[in-house]
């Protein structure tokens, strides 16, 4: 839209200035003529004579478009051109201007319908020891000069016009090369939509800042979206422990009286909102380390576990050997360190046979757990892979691969490790170090 008015603007511009100039070009000229003029003149007996034929061979052609007369001071004329004879002396234009010796007017004309450019220059001259006044007036027809003009003006739209196609096309080419990043990434936006995970390929710099913001909105909604499945699974598996210790309950109800049983479920209900409103603040990822200033008793938090687990593996009869000093303490959620051993402990009951030693101490700065069973291990080279969420050493057991992966998930929030290794009753170890 703005390409033909710049252009036309540009054309009107030029068209101006080329007729001041051609304008200009006709006043020289007209000067000049004057000069030709006065410089054949001579005074003689009956007042100034020119030369019948000039140095301008177009004075003495007939409607030559050039015209020429000198007039005296009481409007007489003088002198006229033979290019003049044929215009009628009422047709001739008539300068009212008072008489002025020196001064050069320059003023447009009409004569039998045709327009003009005319010059005049107001002289003195001695003529028989007097002193006397002539006009001398050059005219010259229009027509050459607009002949010109047209010729110009049409060779200007042309130009112009040749030179708009070619800019529209060359815009064209740019916008439409301008515009592929922009279609690539409207591609592969459609291919994101159908699940890609991120936004391929490499964009000018123009937009490159806003595909790395919508990778960076990506990444981020996925990992969000990751930690909703994770949460899920782990507070699936963190529900199973107290309902497998209700239910462990209710099969032996018939040893415990109904104001146990109900303290039992009480306390397993309450285990469970726990594990739900934790579960819900880590997917929120609203969980934060300010909880590491609480310093939570290791010692009771294992026992809970243990007494709870006893209740679920019952059928195994399993031997758990406690040693953890009464003053170890654990700077952090309870909740945490509650899944974290849940998870690790119960991963032992599964796979051991009919004992269990869980020990714990201070080593520097760091807090060191150790839970072994009397199963069968785990071989080097899944040590790594079973701390993969979903990945198990042993399917023939039941479960989803989830608890050892939700400890590692716990560990690494607070900076600290898990190892696995050959424990000393001959199954599985598992130490946990965890800066305190």
């Amino acid at each position: 839209m703005l390409l033909p008015l710049l252009l036309g603007f540009s054309a009107t511009m030029l068209n101006h200035a080329y007729q001041r100039s051609l304008r200009s070009a006709e006043r020289d000229a007209l000067h000049h003529q004057i000069y030709i003029l006065l410089g054949a003149a001579e005074p003689g007996d009956k007042g100034l004579q020119l030369p019948p034929v000039l140095a301008e061979p177009r004075y003495s052609s007939v409607n030559s478009g050039l015209l020429a007369w000198v007039v005296g001071t009481a409007g007489r004329v003088q002198w006229r051109s033979r290019s003049s004879e044929l215009i009628p002396d009422l047709d001739m234009p008539r300068i009212t201007t008072a008489f002025n010796p020196g001064r050069l007017q320059f003023f447009s004309a009409w004569v039998e319908d045709k327009e003009y450019y005319a010059i005049s220059y107001d002289t003195v001259w001695d003529v028989n020891a007097k002193e006397r006044g002539y006009r001398f007036v050059v005219m010259q027809s229009r027509e050459p000069m607009l002949n010109e003009l047209k010729a110009y003006q049409k060779r200007l739209w042309r130009w112009l016009g040749g030179l708009a196609f070619l800019l529209i096309i060359v815009q064209t080419l740019i916008a439409k090369w301008g515009l592929s990043p922009l279609r690539k990434l409207a591609a592969d936006l459609e291919k994101v939509e159908e699940g890609l995970q991120q936004l391929p390929g490499v964009y000018p710099a123009e937009i490159q800042p806003v595909t790395d913001n919508l990778n960076r909105v990506l990444r981020s909604e996925q990992a969000q979206r990751e930690r909703y499945r994770n949460t899920l699974s782990d507070l699936a598996h963190s529900l199973k422990t107290p309902l497998a210790v209700i239910r462990g309950h209710l099969e032996s109800r018939q040893n415990l009286s109904a104001e146990n049983l109900a303290q039992m479920v009480d306390e397993q209900v309450s285990r469970m909102s726990s594990i739900v409103d934790h579960q819900l603040r880590r997917a929120s990822a609203q969980v934060t380390h300010a909880g590491r200033v609480n310093a939570v008793p290791v010692k009771p938090v294992i026992e809970r576990l243990v007494r709870a687990l006893r209740k679920v593996y019952q059928a195994k009869n399993i031997d758990f050997q406690l040693n953890i000093p009464t003053p170890l303490s654990f700077h952090g959620d309870e909740a945490d360190l509650m899944e974290l051993m849940g998870n690790i402990i119960d991963n032992a009951c599964k796979y051991g046979n009919h004992s269990l030693a869980i020990s714990a101490a201070q080593e520097g700065n760091d807090l060191s757990l150790r839970v072994e069973d009397d199963g069968p291990g785990v071989a080097a080279d899944v040590q790594q892979t079973i701390l993969t969420r979903g990945a198990r050493a042993d399917t023939a057991t039941p479960g989803q691969g989830i608890g050892l992966a939700v400890a590692v998930d716990i560990l690494s929030s607070y900076g600290g490790s898990i190892d696995i290794f050959r424990s000393r009753l001959g199954g599985a170890g598992f130490a946990v170090r965890i800066p305190n």
